[in-house]
This record gives structure tokens, sequence and C-alpha cells, in this order.
């Protein structure tokens, strides 16, 4: 439609849409919500972690996070982690790209993976807890 900014380009054909947001878009994200959930529920088969740098880790993380800064991400230290769980990293919030960087080197890696949507800081804006990094 001519001077429309939402149907100046045609919407995706329902299969397309599905494609995308089923198989693309959650199959490859998860949120502070549903991270939680899992997390208060006991849910296993997952390991979360913090993408940002070692002293910002150390200040805030979320609870049982496991705290691998992307830039970090060596050989070494891939080749020590379990290739059973998926890993949910993620950074600061939509303006950090933390935690798609550890994603990206995760996959490519050969490792599952989503990354959490909104990080650490729409976690905090939703009141869930947070903890000091355990030493």
């Amino acid at each position: 439609m001519p001077g429309s900014r939402v149907l100046g380009v045609p919407a995706a054909a329902p299969e397309t849409a599905l494609g995308y947001f089923l198989t693309a878009r959650l199959a490859c994200e998860t949120d502070p919500y549903d991270v939680h959930h899992d997390l208060t529920a006991g849910v296993t088969g997952f390991v979360l972690v913090d993408a940002r740098s070692t002293a910002a880790y150390e200040e805030e993380c979320l609870p049982g996070a496991l705290g691998l800064p992307h830039a970090d991400l060596t050989d070494a230290v891939l080749r020590g982690l379990d290739p059973g769980p998926v890993y949910v990293t993620y950074g600061w919030g939509p303006a950090c790209n933390a935690g798609s960087r550890a994603a990206a080197t995760l996959a490519a890696a050969g490792f599952r993976v989503k990354e959490m949507i909104g990080g650490l800081e729409y976690w905090k804006r939703q009141n869930h807890p947070t903890t000091k990094a355990r030493r």
C-alpha cells in the first residue's frame, strides 16, 4: 500500500511466517521470563552463559550463570565445555551484542545455543533476582 510503512512490504505467507518464527527465531532465542520459569521449576539441560566481561559478571549476574566472556571463548575453553546441554547466552541488554557473539562462537564450534533476548537489563526489568558471581 503506497505511503504505508507497515504494509509497504507485503506480509509473508503464513507458511513462511511460521518457518521464520518457529524454526528460525524461537529455535535460536529465549527470553528472561522463560529462563526464570525454567530455573525456578528446576529444569535441567541448559547452561546460562554470561558473555559480558569478567568484571561485569563478577559485579552482577543471573543465578547459576557461567562467566564466559565472548572474547575469551578460545579453542581451549570450548574444548572444556560439555557438548550435551543447550547453552543460553546473554549480554547486558538490547544494545549489547556479547550474547550474540558468544552464541555464534559456540554454534560454530558445534554447540547447541539460544540467546536470551533482552539480556541482564530485561531480566532485571522483570524483577528477577540477580547475584554476585561464584568464585
